[in-house]
């Protein structure tokens, strides 16, 4: 059977010891003037500025960029009630999983081979859709290499019925890099 084109976003897994996932994420905000919507599932970076609270300033991956980690939720806001996502230009605190050792299931863009274990990858950053209140990002498929720039590390194909290798796979990825590991800062 074949897999089904149905993004999965970046959805936090299990850690680097193989322990599910524990919930953790860190608060950061996003700018009013940011004019780019949000969404959970989205992959983020620090801006290299905070708030007047001191909290750290983030906003949505482009392709390439490497990130602080991945958008879980928002902070409940009165004025954007029943919301999951954020819409462009408001001001909302961002749920974080921003641990570089977290693994992330995420679907793939194309087909990828039995051969692309172990390798790095992009991610497509697509703007999120408003319907569902997700991301749509995904793992490029076209820009698998042994290319030590690229942000994302391919670890094995996610272990559930109707999913093979192949079209559309759901793939456990982690970041190969990570602003908390780049030794110049943001």
């Amino acid at each position: 059977m074949a897999n089904i084109d149905n993004p999965t976003r970046f959805l936090p897994v299990q850690d680097i010891t193989g322990a599910p996932w524990c919930g953790k994420a860190n608060e950061y905000t996003v700018l009013a003037a940011d004019g780019v919507a949000m969404f959970p599932g989205d992959a983020v970076k620090m801006t290299g500025i905070s708030d007047t609270s001191g909290v750290p300033v983030c906003a949505r991956c482009d392709a390439a960029d490497v990130p602080i980690g991945i958008v879980i939720g928002f902070k409940l806001n009165r004025d954007y009630e029943g919301q999951i996502y954020r819409t462009g230009d408001t001001l909302r605190t961002a749920l974080v999983v921003d641990d570089p050792f977290v693994y992330f299931e995420i679907q793939t863009s194309a087909t990828n081979a039995v051969e692309d274990f172990g390798y790095n990858a992009d991610y497509i950053a697509t703007a999120g859709s408003t319907v569902t209140g997700l991301s749509l990002m995904e793992l490029d498929q076209t820009t698998v290499a042994n290319t030590a720039s690229l942000p994302l590390r391919i670890i094995r194909l996610m272990p559930r019925e109707n999913n093979a290798v192949g079209e559309f796979a759901k793939l456990l990825c982690k970041f190969n890099r990570h602003q908390l590991l780049e030794t110049t800062g943001v």
